[in-house]
C-alpha cells in the first residue's frame, strides 16, 4: 500500500470552516438548479424536431467555471487562480471537477497536491449526488497512464484519507 501523501482530518489547519463548507455546497447547488431548469426547459424543443437532445454533461460544458465564480461570490477567502488551476486558497491551488460518478482527470494532467472540490451528479435528473473534497492530491492514487486513453480515475480506497465529504444525497 503505498504511503498517503496527505491525511485530511477535522483538526487539520488547513480544513475547510463551516462557512467554506456551506459556500461550497449553496454554490454547487445554485449552478445544478440553473442548469437542470435549462435542460428540462430544451428537452422538449429537441424532441418536437427530432433530435435527441444532449445530455447534461454536453450541454453544461463551463459549469466547473460557473461553480467557481459561485464559490468565489459565496466564499471570500476563494479567488480566482492566476495560474493553470481554478481556484486558490491560503496559497493552496484548488480544482473544480464535475463528473457522473468518481474523478477523472485528463491523462496529461501534472499531480502536485492540489485539492479537487469535486460534484458527481445523476445524469437523469442533473442535480448533484456528491460534493467532496480530495485533499492534496497524489499521482499515485490515480489509475495508470495507457495509450488510446485521455483518461485517469481515482482509485478511492488508495485515497480514503484524504477525501471529506460535503453533500451525499444518500444520507439526506
Amino acid at each position: 500500500m503505498q504511503q498517503l501523501a496527505y491525511a485530511w482530518s477535522p483538526d487539520h489547519p488547513e480544513t475547510l470552516t463551516v462557512g467554506e463548507m456551506h459556500a461550497i455546497r449553496t454554490a454547487v447547488f445554485s449552478v445544478f438548479f440553473k442548469v437542470a431548469n435549462l435542460y428540462h426547459a430544451i428537452t422538449p424543443h429537441y424532441a418536437a424536431f427530432g433530435f435527441t437532445p444532449p445530455s447534461p454533461g454536453v450541454m453544461a460544458r463551463d459549469l466547473s467555471e460557473k461553480i467557481e465564480i459561485s464559490i468565489i461570490q459565496h466564499c471570500p477567502t476563494f479567488q480566482k487562480s492566476g495560474t493553470h488551476h481554478d481556484l486558490k486558497r491560503a496559497g493552496n491551488m484548488w480544482e473544480v471537477k464535475i463528473c457522473q460518478q468518481g474523478l477523472t482527470i485528463n491523462q496529461s494532467a501534472t499531480i502536485r497536491g492540489e485539492h479537487y472540490i469535486v460534484v458527481n451528479y445523476a445524469r437523469a435528473t442533473v442535480e448533484p449526488t456528491r460534493i467532496w473534497i480530495l485533499w492534496g492530491a497524489a499521482d499515485g492514487w490515480f489509475s495508470l497512464r495507457r495509450p488510446n486513453t485521455n483518461a485517469r480515475r481515482l482509485m478511492p480506497t488508495l485515497a480514503d484519507s484524504a477525501i471529506q465529504m460535503l453533500y451525499d444525497v444518500r444520507d439526506s
